[in-house]
């Protein structure tokens, strides 16, 4: 109740990274490009770079990303992460990389974005409906990535990224190769991860009634690699840009053996406890290939962005042929594979095009974009079926100049879609007959989306309102499910009749900027006329699992507020006493709320929410004197960190309560010259206390499973 109190006191809120450095006391004058454009939108937005990421590494994106107020990560096992942003997750975030969206199974839960987090560039954060630009999917918010540079004319540069990690002994490198000549120019990057099974700070987990002992603390089965490879290559004209791009990311990792399904007595532990690299069933393979190609094209009075992709997405599931309802005891001659138990296979076509005009008082922006989805479905088991969609949207907003402090933005949008999802049947006969599990399904959809806000600087204070109304189309899964979700313990059915859903939600940010405080509070609050959510029924499923509850998808009203906030303060060397040093102390905190508002669960929340938070960060460097050298250390840096959840009372049965918890973190780091070429190492020990914890939003947390114990990760960046 503490934290939770603290959080809801002080996070009317929203977190922003501005760097006093660029502010002047009197004229707070900002010279940080990525601030200017966050103060100059009137949505919340948080920008994050790739040094950043490297001192935060995680086990994935979204948690290596997750001390930013406001994003959260839903998480299975130590290397599988979805971004969730102010409680939204899965399909209702949209992922934007390199300006095209990402698309993979963006429905699942047990595997996280396939995504090289060594080739992120920037990171941005937008909260809130984001309908307006993205279209479908970004009901939520949107992560956007950058991956792609252009290198500088007449070089050839790189960089090299070696890391480790103790939790799952990890060992990963990464390598990047960058020419250009006047005007063509390539860049090549290739990263490689191995990955043993990971440990928590616990010998036994409750899977249900039934205790598991762990062999040294380790969760079996949960070991991986992971292989990418990212190239593109272009030519730069005086007015124009080509670029095309191809990227390969592909993962293989067990899944804890103990926890698929409701089976954990049925595991061979002594066959898994032999070695701790090893990779059994239950496993999963993912695929994801992308190419793309991108045109810019600029004249004096507008700007014309081209992109268009191709993306083909395969997941497979392995795990060992069990009898289940009217099955055969004895696996079939018939199928091709039976121990793939899910197969996924998905081809995406992706096209958008973006035009800017600039005016005297106002820009005018438009844009139209169009995708196609082509799924099908293999394996010995059922969840979803096979499908076939496509989306088409345009838009124009407009940023209109009241005078050199405010900017009014408006903008409309219109999307279209369609779902075509096919009909499917058992592959074994029950009771004489093969029984339909989905039937063929039709559905279109169409809606408004609109945005309106306002931001004006006065002096040090910068103020934001934004008003906006997201929707978002249902997936196969809402629609058309009707099967057994062994990472979630569930039987989910889907239903047909679902409507898209609709957001409407406001934004305020307060920005404070001065010589030694950055101050930002952002409250919102939203409300959904027709939220879908999984609801759970008292019946459970006999014949396709292992006695799984069943869940049915449905809709309600939902209303959601809460915020998030930051206060920084930056010590350096215009202080007499920090000449060569600075100090940076960081509180932030987020909390979210969210009621149904009718429906069998009125006045419940929703599930998996994100616990209120209270993070405290300090960080000292210490600059040496800047000497022409080309061997010699020139940055040091030491600092700590923590995290205070609240306890999650607010919860949607048949959830459980989770406790609060404290985790205390700290890092240290160098900056050096070797041989003339840049070099930074960095330590980070997560949990250093070792603390036994459950995060309200991992699946793991469902079998009583806690979080990482202490854990030390290591990185080393050679540039050249």
């Amino acid at each position: 109740m503490r934290v939770k109190a603290i959080a809801l006191a002080l996070c009317l809120c929203m977190y922003t990274n501005v760097n006093a450095q660029d502010i002047q006391h009197d004229e707070i004058t900002i010279k940080d490009n990525a601030t200017k454009k966050r103060l100059l939108n009137t949505k919340t937005v948080d920008n994050v770079n790739n040094e950043f990421i490297i001192k935060n590494l995680g086990g994935s994106l979204s948690e290596t990303l997750d001390k930013i107020p406001g994003l959260s990560s839903i998480s299975i096992g130590s290397s599988q992460g979805k971004p969730v942003i102010r409680g939204l997750g899965f399909n209702r975030v949209a992922v934007i990389e390199d300006n095209i969206r990402h698309e993979s199974q963006q429905w699942g839960s047990d595997h996280g974005l396939e995504i090289d987090q060594f080739s992120v560039l920037e990171a941005e954060v937008i909260k809130g409906p984001s309908s307006l630009e993205y279209g479908s999917d970004a009901i939520g918010g949107v992560l956007k990535i950058n991956t792609l540079r252009v290198p500088k004319k007449e070089t050839v540069s790189g960089n090299v990224n070696l890391t480790a990690n103790t939790s799952n002994a990890l060992l990963g490198a990464s390598a990047e190769v960058l020419a250009r000549k006047e005007k063509f120019f390539f860049t090549l990057r290739t990263t490689a991860q191995d990955y043993a099974d990971y440990k928590v700070p616990t010998d036994y987990v409750n899977i249900y009634s039934y205790r598991v002992k762990l062999n040294d603390q380790r969760l079996r089965n949960t070991a991986g690699n992971e292989l990418d490879f990212n190239a593109s290559t272009g030519w730069i004209g005086n007015n124009s840009k080509l670029r095309f791009s191809i990227s390969n990311a592909f993962t293989e990792g067990g899944m804890f053996a103990n926890a698929h399904g409701l089976e954990p007595r049925r595991v061979d532990e002594s066959a898994h406890d032999c070695s701790n690299r090893d990779i059994m069933m239950p496993s999963q393979k993912v695929n994801h290939l992308k190419t793309a190609v991108q045109y810019d094209k600029w004249w004096q009075s507008m700007t014309v962005n081209l992109n268009a992709a191709y993306q083909h997405n395969r997941r497979e599931e392995y795990s060992q042929y069990t009898s289940h309802g009217y099955m055969p005891t004895v696996c079939p001659e018939t199928l091709q594979n039976p121990d793939i138990e899910y197969l996924y296979d998905k081809d995406v076509f992706t096209v958008n095009t973006v035009a800017n005009m600039p005016f005297q008082n106002f820009d005018l922006k438009a844009g139209a974009n169009a995708e196609y989805q082509d799924n099908e479905i293999g394996g010995r088991s059922f969840i979803i079926p096979a499908f076939k969609s496509m989306t088409a949207g345009m838009f124009a907003s407009t940023d209109y100049r009241l005078n050199n402090n405010t900017i009014v933005q408006f903008g409309l949008r219109y999307d279209i879609g369609n779902i075509h999802t096919e009909e499917y049947r058992d592959w074994f006969q029950s009771e004489g007959q093969y029984l339909q599990r989905a039937s063929e399904l039709n559905r279109n959809f169409n809606d408004f989306s609109f945005g309106c806000g306002i931001t004006s600087r006065h002096g040090k204070f910068n103020y934001k309102l934004n008003i906006a109304k997201g929707f978002r189309m249902p997936i196969a899964k809402e629609l058309a499910a009707n099967g057994v979700n062994y990472h979630n313990f569930s039987y989910e059915t889907g239903n047909a009749n679902l409507n898209s859903e609709t957001s409407y939600q406001a934004d305020c940010q307060i920005d404070y900027l001065s010589k030694l405080w950055t101050i930002t509070l952002s409250p919102f609050v939203g409300y959904f006329s027709n939220y879908i959510f999984l609801n759970p029924t008292p019946k459970f499923d006999r014949f396709y699992g292992n006695g799984n509850q069943i869940y049915n998808y449905e809709q309600c009203r939902v209303l959601r507020y809460g915020g998030e906030m930051e206060i920084k303060l930056l010590i350096d060397n215009r202080f007499v006493p920090f000449h060569n040093s600075k100090v940076e102390v960081t509180l932030n905190g987020d909390f979210v709320k969210s009621r149904q508002l009718n429906g069998n669960k009125k006045g419940y929340s929703l599930p998996f929410a994100p616990p209120s938070t209270i993070g405290f960060e300090t960080v000292y460097t210490y600059h040496l004197k800047k000497t022409v050298i080309k061997t010699g250390f020139e940055e040091f840096f030491v600092g700590f960190d923590t995290k205070n959840a609240a306890k999650v009372t607010d919860i949607v049965p048949p959830e459980n309560p989770t406790d609060g918890y404290f985790l205390l973190s700290t890092s240290a780091g160098c900056r050096a010259k070797i041989v003339g070429k840049d070099v930074m190492f960095s330590l980070k020990i997560k949990n250093l206390l070792n603390t036994v914890y459950f995060d309200h939003t991992s699946y793991y947390r469902l079998i009583n499973v806690p979080g990482q114990g202490r854990c030390a990760v290591l990185s080393l960046t050679l540039k050249f």
